[in-house]
């Protein structure tokens, strides 16, 4: 009797562990599956609840940065160059809805700017393996009622899950850096967000997803890298020919591999391709500098009378801010990543399963960028994205306060005193 609430008590302080995570932390995660299960199909006051979480998340990253700018540990400076240049577009071109566009541009930065603050020892960074998990299992139960396959069985045509799809390919940028660090269950749950956005029939998705196991930035072996790309590959052939995927890839229903150029006029863009064009003539006129912060959605909404969005961020891009913009953000993007990813290389622990994930992502965030719209998507990408990099900075900068404080102490203490070591599971 005594070991059963022995154990009880165990199991109820394991449980309390999510709690010590500050609270921004948690609001970012829990936010996110928020704006994936209600993103769109709930609004307050005319907006929809993805509106109300990247501004909340915004305000409450400038709020804990206000008590807190020097214990910053987030490499901001990487970004400076790009948030200092779209602020300058949004000061000397301002256009329709420019500011918005700008500030959730940057309140992914913010976020992890603010989430590195906070201090975050390594028992920390198993309770967000736990939330995360948690909020993992929430999002494929979201994804089996939004489909109704719970309820019939069946894959429906449509379903309207592009944003989600975005989120399930950062959370299995996570679980495949668990699994390649000895959480054998971390399989599965990739495998189970790997099948998301071909049940949703996202293209770019499947891709973007697929590609999370054998581009990680975490290391595992070339040989593996090339078996998984192999797998994939053939796996990939079978959801291509499905008479699913062909009536989604192709006016007529059916096509083959030699059949995705894009001057194919069989080729289902969904407007995309006239959109795309049209840009791409205009941006000849201004090339370098573009035409302003936002400009996009003026000349769009110019065009087609309805649309907004180009569902290509690179183009975006491009028309806003020119050659030179582009160039400028996609500098700030890789030294970003190649900062985390050596980071990455040089820790242990839970953090370095942060760092890799957080560097990881940027692979399938570019690679959606081609396609939609994913940079203004930060509700559903890129404050968690962002969020996992300011917990790695974080704990990593508590780690150093730690040794630090600990050479303290050793330097009054006798010289043959020795500390006990801890063994750590994740190297």
């Amino acid at each position: 009797m005594k070991n059963i609430f022995t154990i009880n008590r165990i199991g109820a302080r394991k449980s309390l562990r999510l709690i010590k995570l500050p609270f921004i932390v948690i609001f970012v995660v829990i936010s996110t599956i928020v704006a994936c299960i209600l993103g769109r199909d709930l609004q307050i006051f005319g907006f929809n609840i993805q509106g109300y979480v990247w501004v909340f998340s915004l305000c409450l990253s400038i709020f804990v940065l206000m008590g807190s700018i020097k214990l910053i540990s987030f490499p901001w400076y990487l970004w400076l160059p790009w948030i200092l240049f779209i602020i300058i577009y949004l000061i000397i071109f301002p256009n329709t809805n420019a500011l918005q566009r700008t500030a959730m541009m940057i309140c992914p930065i913010i976020v992890g700017v603010a989430i590195s603050t906070c201090r975050i020892q390594e028992e920390q960074l198993k309770s967000f393996y736990r939330m995360i998990l948690i909020v993992t299992l929430f999002f494929f139960l979201f994804v089996l009622i939004k489909t109704g396959i719970i309820f019939t069985g069946k894959v429906p045509e449509l379903t309207g899950l592009a944003a989600q799809v975005m989120t399930g390919s950062l959370l299995a940028c996570y679980f495949i850096c668990e699994y390649i660090y000895g959480n054998r269950n971390a399989l599965g749950v990739w495998i189970g967000l790997s099948l998301v956005p071909i049940i949703a029939m996202t293209r770019t998705g499947i891709v973007a997803t697929a590609i999370t196991f054998p581009l990680t930035l975490a290391p595992i072996k070339f040989k593996t890298r090339v078996i998984i790309i192999f797998l994939i590959g053939i796996l990939g052939l079978g959801v291509f020919y499905t008479e699913r995927f062909q009536r989604k890839m192709f006016y007529s229903g059916e096509g083959t591999i030699s059949d995705l150029r894009y001057d194919n006029p069989d080729l289902y863009t969904a407007g995309r391709k006239a959109m795309w064009e049209r840009m791409e003539a205009e941006i000849e006129d201004s090339p370098w500098w573009g035409y302003g912060a936002n400009a996009t959605d003026d000349f769009l909404l110019f065009y087609t009378g309805f649309a907004t969005h180009p569902h290509n961020d690179w183009l975006r891009l491009r028309y806003d801010y020119g050659y030179i913009g582009t160039f400028i953000f996609a500098i700030c993007m890789v030294a970003q990543t190649l900062h985390a990813w050596k980071k990455g290389a040089r820790t242990l622990g839970r953090k370095r399963l942060l760092f890799y994930t957080g560097a990881s992502a940027f692979i399938p965030f570019a690679l959606f960028m081609t396609t939609d719209n994913i940079i203004l998507y930060c509700a559903f990408f890129g404050n968690l994205q962002f969020a996992i990099l300011g917990l790695a900075y974080a704990s990593l900068k508590t780690e150093q306060n730690n040794a630090k404080q600990l050479l303290r102490i050793k330097n009054y203490l006798p010289i043959n005193f020795k500390f006990p070591l801890r063994n750590d599971p994740i190297r």
